[in-house]
């Protein structure tokens, strides 16, 4: 079966961690696992998860300072756009609004449903996809408008001395030996 994404689970409680990994693997993702934020920051680095689904209240390093990290942090740029869904008992609307402007993706409450997690976690892989296919599409196209410009540069610098060599190859008189190679000096010349 074929990976249907790379997914980080960051909890301190073992029981969630091994729910996750069991029902995610079983659905076709890849699972890797962290018991805290620390821990959590170190195998970002080394697998490099399309997602990190993670605890608020953990020991070392919440959620919020593994999001704030990650997402703020000059050491982890590489992986700034690596998106995070935090599950966390913490229900107040703040709490979530704090969550999303440190640059969390989303935003689940417990107790939680597994259908709502999972029609998440693909909401925010598509985007993420659709993100990636978009900064793809503008790469081809500020390509494309480089090749152009440089064509038009190289079409403007060209014709007005190919244009020259055909006026004078017009006008060059094959019984003139001096026309001639005043013409051929030209053509030799413009390479």
């Amino acid at each position: 079966m074929k990976s249907r994404g790379k997914i980080l689970i960051v909890d301190d409680e073992p029981i969630n961690l091994e729910f996750f990994d069991v029902m995610l693997s079983k659905l076709g993702f890849t699972v890797e696992k962290a018991g805290d934020g620390e821990e959590a920051l170190a195998k970002i680095q080394t697998v490099t998860p399309d997602l990190v689904l993670l605890d608020n209240l953990m020991p070392k390093l919440t959620g919020w300072e593994v999001t704030r990290t990650l997402k703020h942090d000059r050491a982890y740029r590489k992986w700034r756009d690596t998106p995070t869904i935090m599950v966390t008992a913490m229900t107040d609307v703040k709490d979530r609004i704090d969550g999303l402007e440190m640059g969390g993706d989303d935003y689940i409450t417990k107790p939680f449903n597994f259908s709502e997690v999972l029609a998440r976690i693909r909401a925010v892989l598509r985007s993420r996809e659709l993100t990636r296919q978009l900064l793809r599409r503008e790469k081809r196209i500020g390509v494309v408008e480089s090749l152009n410009s440089s064509l038009v540069f190289f079409t403007r610098h060209v014709r007005k001395p190919i244009t020259e060599l055909l006026e004078m190859a017009d006008g060059a008189k094959a019984k003139d030996p001096k026309g001639m190679k005043t013409l051929l000096d030209r053509l030799r010349k413009e390479g």
